[in-house]
């Protein structure tokens, strides 16, 4: 039969102390003397103790979890996205959880709701393409669990998010293309529901005028 894992309980009952005391030791309380620390540790080092995770985040009321959404691995900018944001929460002493979306929305919703129940301490969320549905925002603020967003992002200004500065970028581009004599500029967008998409598209058609190649809006 497969042993119980040792309880703050029987380390106390085998050293005849009280289990608060045990758990102050345990913790390194200042309260606690040197010997009795020594002694505490000796005794759950000997019995395999292992702290009840669970407990200790419900008095702490943290998991040290952070939960990472995001559309697709295949894509080598969340490949590299998902290995800064460990190595990051790794340094903190936080564990990712990771769910790809696949730019389905009801996946993507399915994902949050299952890290609200893991009650991770904050969500990192790349939106799918096909987001249309942001009640989940609400949702989240209920629950006080902070959400970020970063690449594809929201467009509400009381939001958190990370993102490229695309306007520049795209200002740079049609530059380049007028200054070496083209006058046909076009651009390949992205679906309309995204910032993203809007900013390119505001940038490219305020270039054009300054460049003053020939617009065709279709």
């Amino acid at each position: 039969m497969k042993k119980k894992p040792a309880t703050i309980k029987e380390i106390a009952r085998k050293l005849k102390i009280s289990p608060s005391t045990v758990s102050r030791a345990l913790n390194d309380h200042p309260s606690i003397g040197l010997v009795t620390t020594m002694r505490v540790k000796k005794m759950a080092e000997e019995l395999n103790y292992e702290p009840n995770q669970t407990a200790i985040f419900f008095k702490q009321r943290k998991t040290f979890t952070i939960g990472v959404i995001l559309p697709s691995l295949l894509e080598p900018f969340f490949s590299s996205a998902i290995s800064e944001i460990e190595n990051v929460a790794g340094e903190h002493n936080y564990t990712v959880l990771m769910g790809q979306s696949h730019d389905d929305a009801n996946r993507e919703l399915q994902i949050i709701q299952t890290f609200k129940k893991h009650r991770v301490d904050g969500i990192l969320i790349s939106l799918g393409k096909n987001t249309e549905d942001l009640a989940f925002v609400e949702l989240l603020e209920e629950s006080e669990i902070p959400v970020v967003f970063f690449d594809c992002v929201l467009s509400f200004d009381n939001v958190n998010k990370v993102y490229s500065d695309l306007s520049s970028g795209m200002k740079e581009a049609i530059h380049a293309f007028a200054s070496i004599g083209h006058q046909n500029i076009a651009l390949i967008n992205g679906p309309e529901n995204l910032l993203a998409s809007k900013e390119r598209k505001d940038a490219y058609l305020e270039a054009l005028k300054s460049n003053e190649p020939v617009v065709d809006e279709k």
